[in-house]
């Protein structure tokens, strides 16, 4: 059973409680929770780097696991096979209760985690922390909550992923169409400033292809990653000829519209 010092209010139960107040993170959630439903049909790439991500994971039937951004909980049931019981934590509602998983859930902001020091075992999060609106307060953050010796297993979105949406809108004006994410090394020195033991850190480069332009673009909205990190996005619908103007920009290799993530899977440890 999870232990009540595992959470600052009260121990975990499969009632979930959302706690996420901020404009921009109640805008992910609704992002995240409108596509709850179509998330796992077109979450390729995230399929991807977890399978990367599990490879890295040593197993233990007697710890406790916080699976942080776990959407519809698809890694969540492979990691209840890996340890003895698994939390699954995110921001949207509608993720969490999409899954019928009989297995602890809470709706909470990474950034404001109701985790106790040194309480759990195992951290696994998958392509959610370039969510975060401090990387290096949310590492310190999973610092203190895993025990000496925890271990941490991530993957998360550096800087050059996007990179085809982002040349098809240059051709409408300067601003960013896409989000903004940390270069690799500026993800090694939030880690190690929170005091981790960096066990791997490697850059892979995932890419989903799609039928069209149309298509690769409207993957991001079916997974839900449309949310905006930054002041200087373009604001307000697009007419049909700026659209059509996007979509002949857009880059096709082998009659193929690529989605390319450039993504850092990590094995953290800290110290005993």
């Amino acid at each position: 059973m999870i232990s009540p010092q595992a959470i600052k209010t009260k121990p975990l139960s499969p009632t979930t409680v959302c706690i996420a107040a901020q404009v921009l993170k109640k805008t992910t959630a609704h992002n995240f929770s409108k596509a709850a439903n179509s998330y796992s049909q077109h979450a390729n790439v995230q399929k991807q780097a977890a399978n990367d991500l599990f490879k890295l994971i040593s197993a233990n039937p007697n710890k406790l696991c916080v699976d942080l951004g776990a959407g519809p909980l698809v890694n969540t049931q492979a990691l209840r096979t890996l340890f003895g019981q698994v939390v699954a934590i995110d921001l949207s509602f509608n993720m969490l209760k999409s899954s019928n998983l009989n297995t602890p859930k809470l709706c909470a902001d990474m950034d404001n985690l109701p985790l106790q020091a040194n309480s759990i075992d195992v951290l696994f999060s998958n392509f959610a922390l370039q969510w975060s609106a401090n990387l290096e307060a949310l590492m310190h953050s999973l610092y203190q909550a895993l025990k000496p010796g925890g271990q941490a297993y991530i993957s998360t979105v550096v800087a050059g992923s996007l990179n085809e949406i982002k040349t098809a809108f240059a051709v409408l004006d300067s601003h960013n169409h896409i989000n903004q994410f940390a270069s690799h090394n500026n993800i090694n020195q939030s880690v190690e400033k929170a005091g981790f033991k960096i066990n791997a850190s490697k850059k892979i480069i995932y890419t989903d292809q799609h039928s069209s332009a149309l298509a690769a673009i409207k993957s991001i909205k079916a997974i839900g990653a449309t949310t905006q990190n930054h002041v200087t996005s373009r604001r307000g619908l697009l007419t049909k000829s700026a659209l059509q103007k996007v979509f002949d920009a857009y880059p096709i290799i082998n009659n193929k519209a690529h989605v390319s993530y450039h993504v850092v899977l990590l094995s953290l440890e800290k110290a005993q």
